[in-house]
């Protein structure tokens, strides 16, 4: 048995808690606490770019625009699939919470237009790089199931989003996360992603699930534009 790799593979795993798991908790538990919760997404993008850069040849050429022909083929999977989901998210949202439908764009209204704007990248690229990019490359060698390491991808997005303290959030998110895995893990395509990525969020702001999936404060914030 090689120690070096056993050793290297704890260290992974150690890395990989803390990150993902350990420092959404702590915002969960307000131990840490920012009123802009992407700063930490933010910070660990750096590093992650960096070591991207190092061992992988992070480049736009590489991760942005992934394999070509995946992508064509790929690109029409998640529109179909994207406009069957649409349609089953606005049911739900008619059917159960009738009262949020569209509320940001009749309520809110420049601050939708700004959040459709401003969202893809603020929020979906960085998310995108560190969740996708980062960490498919960093831990994909603990895995030789790929099942696994899209389960553990979805799962462990999902439980980002813990810090807005609602359990839509975090269902919808793992939903979304392993989509998008599977889209990287497919096309390794970065701007697929974030493009698919970016429609789910935009649609869930326009359609009334944006109180699900804004931090509090900022909603506050915002709450006397119109």
């Amino acid at each position: 048995m090689n120690i070096e790799l056993v050793n290297r593979k704890w260290f992974l795993w150690l890395e990989c808690v803390t990150l993902f798991i350990v420092i959404p908790l702590l915002f969960w538990m307000r131990v840490v606490s920012t009123p802009l919760i992407l700063i930490p997404v933010f910070i660990l993008c750096v590093p992650a770019t960096i070591w991207l850069g190092k061992k992988h040849g992070f480049t736009l050429t590489i991760f942005w625009y992934g394999d070509r022909a995946a992508e064509r083929e790929q690109l029409r999977k998640i529109i179909i699939r994207f406009c069957l989901l649409a349609v089953l998210f606005f049911a739900i949202l008619l059917a159960w919470y009738p009262d949020h439908l569209f509320d940001l764009p009749r309520n809110m209204t420049m601050f939708w237009l700004l959040l459709i704007v401003l969202y893809p990248l603020f929020s979906v690229y960085p998310q995108e790089l560190l969740y996708r990019a980062f960490f498919f490359h960093r831990y994909r060698s603990l895995f030789k199931n790929k099942i696994y390491l899209l389960l553990l991808n979805a799962l462990m997005f999902g439980w980002m989003h813990i810090v807005f303290h609602n359990m839509l959030a975090i269902i919808f998110t793992f939903i979304g996360a392993f989509l998008f895995a599977d889209t990287y893990r497919k096309t390794r395509s970065l701007r697929l992603t974030c493009l698919e990525h970016a429609l789910y969020g935009n649609l869930l702001f326009t359609l009334g699930y944006g109180e699900a999936f804004l931090y509090k404060p900022l909603l506050q914030l915002f709450s006397g534009l119109s």
